[in-house]
């Protein structure tokens, strides 16, 4: 909310090895490319005997990668949480609750690029898995976040990957949750998902790994 500095909107400011050394704004923390935590979940589910990841195409309102396909749900800590308590990003981008104990975690990743705002960006994030095997249909999204969900499958994804084919068909909700929700099929290549080529390699193996109850799992 702008002109207001909200609980949600101060972030911890973290040193090298991720000790809290302060706090600022979203955006100071933005800003001066202070080191940050974030919260990554991706849904895995089973659609009849196809393992499947669920994808978010990021809202054409969005600041950075609009319109470009992301993990199920993902958003900063706010100064003061644990990593579980992200999982208030599925209720706020996709409209369904998930109690904190049944997210796996794989571990954290330390991300250092361009927000896609022209900004450095430094986020140490904290990745989990949860399995949830819920329609499409019966997801509501916000809007101004994410304009549609899609299942992937999994092992397609992974030739996408691996480059064994060009482009993959997903199917998924458009406006899932509202009066204009209608379903759709789009065709995807590597240029279409928000960068990061390896670490989505890496996550589509552990959540093929973590569909499949194979361990260890790690990120």
């Amino acid at each position: 909310m702008a002109g207001s500095a909200t609980r949600a909107e101060m972030l911890d400011v973290l040193d090298d090895m991720g000790r809290v050394i302060g706090t600022k704004s979203r955006a100071a923390v933005h800003r001066d490319g202070d080191w940050h935590r974030v919260f990554h979940c991706q849904v895995v589910a089973i659609r009849g005997s196809k393992e499947v990841v669920v994808l978010q195409r990021r809202s054409h309102l969005k600041a950075a990668f609009p319109r470009l396909f992301d993990i199920s749900a993902a958003g900063h800590l706010a100064a003061g949480e644990e990593p579980t308590d992200g999982v208030r990003e599925l209720e706020e981008e996709l409209g369904f609750t998930a109690a904190p104990k049944n997210l796996v975690p794989l571990g954290t990743r330390r991300l250092v690029d361009d927000n896609g705002e022209g900004h450095l960006n430094r986020e140490i994030t904290s990745v989990f898995l949860l399995r949830d095997d819920r329609p499409l249909a019966d997801y509501v999204l916000q809007r101004t976040e994410v304009d549609a969900v899609f299942d992937a499958r999994i092992d397609e994804f992974l030739e996408l990957l691996a480059g064994t084919v060009k482009s993959i068909q997903i199917k998924g909700v458009l406006h899932a949750g509202s009066l204009e929700a209608q379903d759709t099929v789009e065709q995807i290549s590597l240029e279409d998902l928000v960068p990061g080529f390896e670490y989505w390699k890496t996550l589509m193996i552990m959540s093929q790994r973590f569909v499949r109850k194979q361990l260890p799992l790690s990120i």
